[in-house]
């Protein structure tokens, strides 16, 4: 794991108490939506298209049991081309 992993873990397991709610956020450009989905499709999402419908804004609130869990989705959901994690 490089320096920024384990920073990012270091923050995570310092603010939030395992397990609880965490609430991911994401740029998706709209034509890659379906893909988003297939990857989660046990998450309940919440979208919001832009003004041009280029991006859809994801909000996917998923119960997590470690820092490494977060990690593993955000992982996951980098495969997705032109994708942006917030």
């Amino acid at each position: 794991m490089n320096d920024k992993h384990e920073q990012f873990k270091q923050v995570l397991d310092d603010h939030h108490q395992w397990p609880c709610p965490y609430a991911f956020k994401f740029i998706v450009p709209t034509e890659n939506l379906p893909l988003f989905q297939k990857t989660f499709p046990e998450a309940e999402l919440h979208t919001r298209e832009s003004k041009t419908g280029k991006y859809t804004s994801v909000t996917m609130e998923s119960n997590m049991c470690s820092s490494k869990e977060v990690m593993a989705v955000y992982e996951k959901a980098a495969e997705i081309p032109g994708i942006m994690s917030l």
